[in-house]
């Protein structure tokens, strides 16, 4: 459950950072200022540069879309199987990639 827990975590990175970034042009962070005060910040690809394909746009949004199902997927089966611990874990997981 741990390496699950750790794949996800850097699942959440790689999508943040890199492919958010390069495949559809979207980046976030949370900036602190002087004041101590928390402030989210939004990028999006401007008009020129480069433009992701609609392939690339699809396999992302997809792939953003398909991993939470295969979760509850799992969780249903779980809960059908009466594995509990596995329920509550699937349940954590599909919170996690949210």
């Amino acid at each position: 459950m741990v390496a699950i827990i750790l794949l996800l975590c850097c699942d959440f990175w790689t999508v943040k950072n890199i492919t958010g970034r390069l495949m559809v042009g979207l980046r976030w962070w949370n900036q602190v200022d002087d004041d101590g005060k928390s402030h989210w910040v939004f990028e999006s690809r401007k008009g020129s540069g480069k433009q992701a394909s609609d392939s690339e746009s699809r396999i992302f949004w997809l792939g953003l879309l398909i991993c939470p199902i295969v979760w509850v997927i799992f969780a249903f089966s779980s809960l059908v199987s009466f594995k509990i611990k596995c329920l509550v874990g699937f349940y954590f997981l599909t919170c996690f990639n949210y």
